[in-house]
């Protein structure tokens, strides 16, 4: 249900009627007789998958793409950025998450593709480091906690690892939902920062 919502989602933010989206790549069962074309390896799924759809949508589209162990970590350059990142970013998370998807049903969920478009995660990253270090330096300096606005998953996750080894300050996150959000707080010996957890589908570049 949750990949079917992601796919809708994705379709949606790219202008696609879903009986126009481009199909996902078949693989050979194993046994079967390799041909040259039939994509073999998680990154060869993943170009196989994204190149199909990107250039239904626009040829001017290109991928740079590189695997370190089980990450595979993928750009998405040139042709209008914005209609990939889509509002918020969903349309790039509904992208990734379905990219996922289709690497874990051919080869388990070992493997983790970190999609991003024009920058857009490393940006991202960058703003939170930045506030990070900003509350930290109002909250040396006032001693009063500081509550952030609500953040995503991975935006809350590089608040804490930025802040983690930090001599005056320590993080926790609180509410539920759309609304959980990163306070930073005066380090006392009785209060440690919290140790963030992986969010799915999300990460830092990870991004």
């Amino acid at each position: 249900m949750e990949e079917k919502k992601n796919l809708d989602d994705l379709l949606d933010g790219l202008g696609i009627h879903e009986e126009e989206a481009p199909p996902a790549p078949v693989l050979e069962e194993k046994g079967a007789e390799e041909t040259a074309s039939a994509p073999q390896s998680p990154s060869e799924v993943v170009e196989h998958f994204l190149v199909g759809l990107l250039l239904y949508l626009d040829p001017s589209y290109s991928l740079d793409l590189r695997q370190e162990g089980e990450r595979i970590h993928v750009e998405i350059l040139g042709g209008d950025g914005g209609r990939i990142i889509g509002r918020e970013g969903r349309t790039l998370k509904a992208l990734e998450t379905i990219t996922n998807a289709v690497v874990a049903k051919h080869f388990g969920s070992s493997y983790r593709v970190n999609l991003d478009a024009a920058g857009y995660r490393k940006r991202q990253e960058d703003r939170a480091r930045k506030r990070a270090l900003e509350a930290a330096d109002v909250v040396a300096a006032t001693g009063e906690p500081l509550e952030l606005p609500p953040m995503r998953p991975a935006e809350r996750r590089i608040i804490h690892m930025t802040l983690k080894d930090h001599p005056h300050v320590t993080t926790h996150s609180v509410g539920q939902g759309e609304e959980r959000h990163v306070v930073v707080l005066p380090r006392t010996d009785e209060v440690t920062g919290e140790e963030p957890a992986a969010d799915e589908g999300e990460a830092p570049t990870e991004a």
